[in-house]
């Protein structure tokens, strides 16, 4: 006999994606409406082109938001949010911040994870999973993969951060 008082887990599912899709919207939206500072602002951060990465970050947080809210390709956007997650938190502990503020991080990584693992449930605007994939080996990679370009400035030295400062100028 089940609990009529426990949620199914297509409902906590579904409560994970809104959640997750809320938090994505909010933080893409901005960067939608202003390319060229979102792009300024990653140069600044050391991720350069920023044109490239600014808009790349910019899709990935609205555009998946979307996806993730309405329950559309969650495993494929669920994965990509998580790596931009890996990458904030190794950038993050690169510049040696402290555990507040890179938490938050890795909350949104769990949340992306469990998105990965158990797809949008079946509250969702379709039940296509062509991309269910969450294999560890693919998470080891992408970690991997997050704290070499958190670290891409110290890897080429001095020339690799101005080239993103020249770039910029020259396009004004």
């Amino acid at each position: 006999m089940t609990n009529p008082f426990l949620l199914s887990d297509d409902w906590i599912l579904l409560f994970g994606r809104v959640i997750l899709a809320i938090v994505m919207i909010y933080y893409g939206w901005p960067k939608i409406k202003k390319f060229r500072t979102n792009a300024e602002d990653f140069v600044e951060m050391g991720f350069k082109p920023g044109m490239f990465w600014g808009t790349l970050v910019a899709l990935v947080e609205f555009v998946g938001g979307i996806g993730i809210l309405l329950g559309f390709s969650v495993e494929l956007a669920a994965a990509l949010f998580g790596f931009q997650m890996i990458v904030g938190t190794f950038w993050k502990l690169k510049l040696r911040k402290p555990f507040p503020d890179y938490s938050y991080d890795l909350q949104l990584l769990a949340l992306c994870v469990v998105l990965m693992a158990f797809g949008p449930g079946r509250h969702s605007l379709t039940d296509f999973r062509p991309l269910r994939f969450l294999r560890w080996d693919v998470v080891a990679i992408s970690i991997l993969v997050g704290a070499f370009l958190a670290f891409l400035p110290e890897i080429f030295g001095e020339r690799y951060r101005q080239w993103g400062k020249k770039s910029l100028a020259q396009s004004t």
